[in-house]
């Protein structure tokens, strides 16, 4: 069960004063607020920690899923959508839409050549970074932890995705670290470039260690470093 924050419990949406706007803007801002700080979540775990009936509950999701700023997972979790994710992208907003737009087909080849999940983050508020999208692989055996991570916020410190955005690629183009929220799962990751050279975005694949060994991320890494390379000239052709 997720725990309720100060600002969702005893402040939560029952107790708005009337003059501060319609109570169901104010459910539904709840509910994002919830979705986005902890995470994917199950629509019992969101009444209970919203204190609101299942039903009012549904209603506040589907008006935000209708919107794009929350989404459903495969097991049926709700998760911060795209159009809450892009809203979130510290850039010009057709910078950001062009970025959202173009990585779709590129993410889909590489989980399709990689055989692994894939990601495309960008630099979020402070050290942190944002997840856009990802392309979830059909793999019977993945690592879940990382499935419904489009729209989330997460610390760049440590992370394989915060060395990209640091610039500590190395030469062959992509660089490989234990992931940050799971020990037992590996990162691939190469960096995106603006059309002025800048690291923009980073493009990353996810799997579980047992599968990522030395001579199979060998493989894997040029595929990550060519999907980021595609992904950068396909922002150059648009500038």
């Amino acid at each position: 069960m997720t725990p309720s924050t100060p600002e969702t419990s005893a402040e939560g949406a029952d107790g708005i004063d009337s003059g501060a706007g319609p109570r169901a803007v104010h459910r539904a801002l709840e509910l994002l607020t919830l979705i986005v700080d902890s995470g994917p979540q199950p629509l019992s775990d969101l009444a209970r920690a919203s204190g609101l009936p299942t039903s009012t509950t549904l209603r506040s999701l589907r008006a935000l899923e209708h919107w794009g700023y929350i989404a459903r997972t495969d097991d049926g979790g709700y998760v911060a959508g795209h159009r809450f994710a892009r809203s979130r992208f510290d850039a010009e907003p057709s910078s950001a839409e062009h970025l959202f737009e173009r990585s779709a087909d590129v993410l889909q080849r590489l989980t399709d050549l990689s055989g692994e999940s894939s990601y495309l983050a960008v630099r979020g508020p402070g050290r942190t970074c944002i997840y856009l999208r990802e392309v979830q692989s059909d793999q019977p055996i993945r690592h879940v932890g990382f499935s419904g991570w489009a729209g989330r916020t997460a610390p760049m410190d440590g992370s394989a995705v915060g060395a990209v955005f640091d610039g500590l690629t190395p030469s062959s183009g992509f660089l490989v670290l234990e992931a940050l929220s799971a020990p037992d799962a590996t990162v691939v990751a190469a960096p995106v470039l603006d059309p002025a050279g800048d690291i923009v975005a980073s493009i990353s694949i996810v799997g579980p260690s047992f599968r990522m060994g030395s001579e199979h991320v060998a493989g894997l890494g040029p595929l990550v470093a060519n999907a980021a390379i595609e992904l950068t000239a396909a922002l150059r052709s648009d500038r």
